[in-house]
Order: structure tokens, then C-alpha cells, then sequence
């Protein structure tokens, strides 16, 4: 067997790409399903995340990794991992990362001799800094988060607890259930600048940026904490926070968490509704040129924007208008 895979056949470099965020929707999908498929699982997964974790707490230079690159070559190639000639380097951002993780597990006896020795008492705060595309983390209790592009987290690994996050940007979260003592469920908490959600068991989106922030729930029931003021949200429900005043709408759930795989199922959706969708799901300001044409537009359908780049032509086709991109703007006009 190849020193890339677990006893459970899944490559462990696909499991490093996905704590790191670089996986594709097809891998984060595998990583998912293996994750969930037993407890083992899981706990392989977390304790891969802690080598991930104390590597970068470590803060190696290009020169230290050079170096440690050719320890695992050399070790690997005398015979302890038959398999050696097929771990090879990957992208200059990460091939350390993988050599390390992949000798780790492989030459020391697996996850667990490492977990023994290696292990924090003191569980640490750990940062999801930002990246260029969506991230997926998973929780210690396998609540789910989505990270919008340029998003962070900061979390506290903790295992029988920590249910309490801090959010910059954008996420969508699928919070688990989780018992707590005498039978009673603990909460999950996300702070983030203007505000506190607090959940049971949900899933919901949490949007800040520059103009005004917003929680919009699809599932449960989210309890949402702003400038004094509360209130309880129920799916369909949005809170809105802006100029130290928090009020509530009805909007579409769906939509405003669909910049995580780009599904979107429009529902009688209007041109405004659009082009809120488009500032807050991709950070453009929308133009509409002649919006008496299009106070009567309805969209109603499925489609899939993938990425930016195909924004402009799907919304062209949806509204059968002249779409262009000027800069940070996008303007809409009647053909």
C-alpha cells in the first residue's frame, strides 16, 4: 500500500488539501463521506490536523523545509516505505507540509504513536486564515462551516467542549447537536464583529462586510445578539444589522448561502433581490441601466455559477439583458 493511504483507502494527501481549503467540490465531498463514515475516521482526521496545526505554529522557513524534504526522502528511501518513489513534491506552498504529515504517519507507526507523544494538554486557539476560494472546516463536534474567499475563523480545538467560534467575513455554518451534562444541549456561539449568534442545532449564514451585516437562517432556530437588541430567527428569517440598528426581513435561505457551491434555485426572485445577491455573495456593485424594463422580472429556476468569470453571462441569460463588467461594477442594461 502506498504511504499516501490510511487502512481505510483514502489518500492522505486528499485529506491534507482539505484541512488546508485546496480541495475541489469532488474531494471535500470524498473527504466528507470518509470522515463520517466511523468514529475512526474522525479521529484519524483530527489528529492529522494537529501536525497540520503544530507545523505551522513551528513557522518553518523555505530553508528548514528543504532540509526536512530531504530527511523524508532519504528516509523513506531505505526500505522502511516500499512505496517510496511515488511521494513526490507538490506545490512550493505545500510540499513540506504533505512530507511531513505523510513521514509522520508512515515512519513513526501511524497517527497514534504521534498522538501520544506529540499531543497538547492545553488545547490552543486555532486560525483558519484567509484563502482565495471557500474552505470547509470541521468542527471537533463535525459541525460544518463554508468560509467565503478572504474569510477567517478562529476556533478552540477542543474535543468535549469549545463550542464557541470567532468570525471574520462570511460563512455558512450546519451546526450539530451536541449534549451536554445532565442531558441538556450546548450551545454554539459565533461572534463576529457586530454581533452574536447563538444556535442549538441549525444551519444558517452569517454575512459582514462592508455595508451592513446579516444572519439569514435556513434550518432551527438561530438567537441573534446586536447593539442591545435581540431576536429570535426562524428559516426564511434575516436580521439585519446596519447604522447600530438591527431589523428583520423574509428572504429566500437558499440564495444567500449558495456562493459555497454556486447552486442557485431562484423563487419569483426580483431584480433587486439580484442584485443584493450579487454584492453580497461576490462583492460587486450592480449598475442597472433602464430599471423600468425589468420591474416586472421574476426569475424562477436552477442554475450554476461556478465562478466569478461566468457571473456576467448567467446573469445575462437569466434576464435576457446586455451584462458587462466594468471594474468592481457590473451593469445590467435592456438588449
Amino acid at each position: 500500500m502506498s504511504p499516501h493511504h490510511n487502512n481505510n483507502g483514502l489518500d492522505y494527501t486528499i485529506v491534507i488539501k482539505f484541512i488546508d481549503g485546496q480541495t475541489t467540490p469532488a474531494e471535500s465531498a470524498q473527504v466528507l463521506e470518509w470522515i463520517q463514515a466511523s468514529p475512526d475516521n474522525r479521529e484519524q482526521y483530527y489528529q492529522i490536523k494537529d501536525i497540520l496545526d503544530q507545523q505551522l505554529a513551528a513557522q518553518i522557513t523555505a530553508a528548514d523545509g528543504e532540509a526536512r524534504w530531504q530527511q523524508v526522502m532519504a528516509r523513506l528511501s531505505t526500505g522502511n516505505a516500499p512505496a517510496a518513489t511515488k511521494l513526490q513534491r507538490v506545490g512550493s506552498a505545500g510540499w513540506l507540509k504533505y512530507a511531513a504529515v505523510i513521514l509522520l504517519l508512515v515512519l513513526a507507526g501511524g497517527i497514534t504513536t504521534y498522538l501520544l507523544t506529540a499531543r497538547k494538554a492545553t488545547p490552543q486557539m486555532v486560525l483558519v486564515a484567509p484563502k482565495p476560494g471557500v474552505q470547509i472546516v470541521l468542527l471537533p463536534d463535525s459541525t460544518r462551516i463554508w468560509i467565503k474567499p478572504g474569510g477567517s475563523l478562529q476556533y478552540q480545538d477542543v474535543k468535549d467542549g469549545g463550542r464557541e467560534v470567532w468570525l471574520q467575513g462570511s460563512a455558512y455554518f450546519e451546526v450539530v447537536k451536541k449534549a451536554g451534562e445532565h442531558g441538556t444541549h450546548q450551545p454554539f456561539t459565533v461572534h463576529a464583529p457586530e454581533m452574536t449568534v447563538t444556535v442549538l442545532g441549525t444551519s444558517f449564514t452569517v454575512n459582514d462586510d462592508k455595508d451592513y451585516s446579516t444572519v439569514v437562517v435556513n434550518t432551527g432556530m438561530v438567537k441573534t445578539n446586536a447593539f442591545n437588541s435581540e431576536l429570535l430567527l426562524h428559516p426564511g428569517e434575516r436580521a439585519v444589522i446596519a447604522e447600530h440598528h438591527m431589523n428583520m426581513d423574509h428572504v429566500n435561505p437558499q440564495l444567500y448561502a449558495a456562493w459555497k457551491d454556486g447552486d442557485y434555485k431562484f423563487e419569483n426572485t426580483t431584480i433587486d433581490e439580484i442584485k443584493e445577491l450579487v454584492r453580497i455573495n461576490y462583492g460587486y456593485e450592480v449598475e442597472i441601466l433602464q430599471p423600468q424594463k425589468f420591474r416586472d422580472t421574476n426569475i424562477n429556476g436552477r442554475v450554476l455559477i461556478e465562478t466569478k468569470a461566468a457571473l456576467c453571462d448567467v446573469l445575462a441569460a437569466m434576464l435576457e439583458a446586455n451584462v458587462k463588467k466594468d471594474g468592481n461594477k457590473i451593469i445590467i442594461q435592456p438588449k
